[in-house]
């Protein structure tokens, strides 16, 4: 005979099926679509395109003037405001005057419009910042250091904007929408009632476009200022400096004279350079040189920015009278017949072979 069954067991079975038949609908919601919506996705977009930027401008090297433009134009004259805005303004509205505001809180609504004018104008306020920032360093003012600067700066406040988000509540989270972006700015250029207004501003954008390109341009072109090749004669001081000056300008015959070559490469790309040191007789008067004496070579393969100190000595041939020490500057093969008219770089010092005068005895 069968046994009737509990009613009261027959409702807690079913409810446990439905809840267990529930459980998938609630991980339905962690699709790609759900996590793509909590994820900043504009920060993302913004820290890629730097690196991106990063790699084409400093390591790819582009050269293509269009393809500099679309990627500096972007780099310096919105990434860096738009991060920014994004750390003072995490929010889609502030909060409720119930609730309680950080120190450091959104107390006001932002748009879509104002987000991007304001993007624009931080950057202009931040660019001259970083220039003074990379001034107060050793850094040379270079492509490099301009990118690699504002790429820094980009990536810290990607960070920072992410983390500040991800404090506020998502239903309370700034959520990036291009199309509400871009139908913002339309609005923005073309919802006037007057179509004389219209075309002022299509001018106004246009205009502003072609100068931030140009300005773009410039401060992410291949030319780095200038470029330039130095070579000095160099001598240490009473306190061991190197100097140019005070050179030793007397010397006995068969001495050595100490001598210090400084060679520093400021072209943007590596260098080999050859250094000839020659003893030269010049003529009174007319100034040729007459005769010419090769002491030393030497070689140097330098990159970009490097300096070389070499320390030398020289000693002349000549047993009295007056040479000129020249050191002859090449990049690349040396001449056959390295003279100061066909040298890259030349510089030189005078010195005078005298016998030392001995003390006469005067004793009768």
């Amino acid at each position: 005979m069968v046994e009737p069954v509990d009613a009261r067991i027959t409702d807690s079975y079913m409810k446990e099926r439905l809840t267990n038949t529930t459980e998938p609908s609630a991980t339905v919601g962690q699709g790609p679509r759900a996590i793509a919506s909590r994820l900043p996705t504009d920060l993302i977009g913004v820290a890629g395109f730097t690196v991106l930027a990063a790699v084409l401008l400093l390591i790819v090297e582009i050269t293509m003037p269009v393809a500099r433009v679309a990627i500096g134009f972007p780099l310096l004259f919105l990434a860096p405001g738009y991060v920014t805005v994004s750390v003072l303004f995490p929010r889609d509205e502030p909060p409720a005057r119930t609730e309680r505001v950080p120190l450091i809180g959104q107390t006001l609504t932002v748009t879509g419009t104002e987000r991007a004018a304001l993007s624009f104008g931080l950057s202009f306020a931040l660019l001259p910042l970083l220039g003074l920032l990379i001034a107060a360093t050793p850094l040379v003012y270079t492509v490099t250091s301009v990118v690699g600067t504002v790429c820094g700066f980009v990536l810290v406040g990607t960070a920072l904007a992410a983390v500040r988000r991800a404090r506020v509540a998502q239903s309370d989270r700034y959520q990036f929408s291009l199309a509400r972006t871009i139908d913002a700015l339309y609005t923005a250029v073309f919802g006037t009632s007057s179509p004389v207004h219209t075309a002022v501003n299509v001018v106004l954008v246009v205009s502003m476009l072609v100068a931030l390109s140009s300005v773009g341009y410039a401060l992410v072109a291949p030319q780095d200022g200038e470029q330039y090749t130095d070579m000095k004669l160099l001598t240490e001081d009473d306190s061991g400096e190197l100097v140019t000056a005070d050179y030793q300008t007397t010397t006995e015959p068969g001495e050595s004279m100490p001598m210090t070559i400084s060679v520093e490469n400021q072209e943007n790309a590596e260098r080999e350079y050859t250094v000839v040191v020659q003893e030269q007789w010049v003529e009174d008067g007319s100034g040729d040189v007459f005769n010419r004496t090769e002491h030393e070579r030497y070689s140097y393969e330098l990159g970009d920015g490097d300096r070389e100190l070499t320390n030398g000595t020289v000693t002349p041939d000549a047993e009295s009278g007056t040479v000129r020490i020249a050191a002859l500057l090449y990049e690349g093969e040396v001449p056959e017949s390295p003279t100061m008219a066909n040298a890259d770089q030349s510089t030189y010092l005078w010195t005078t072979i005298e016998e030392a005068s001995g003390d006469e005895d005067t004793d009768g």
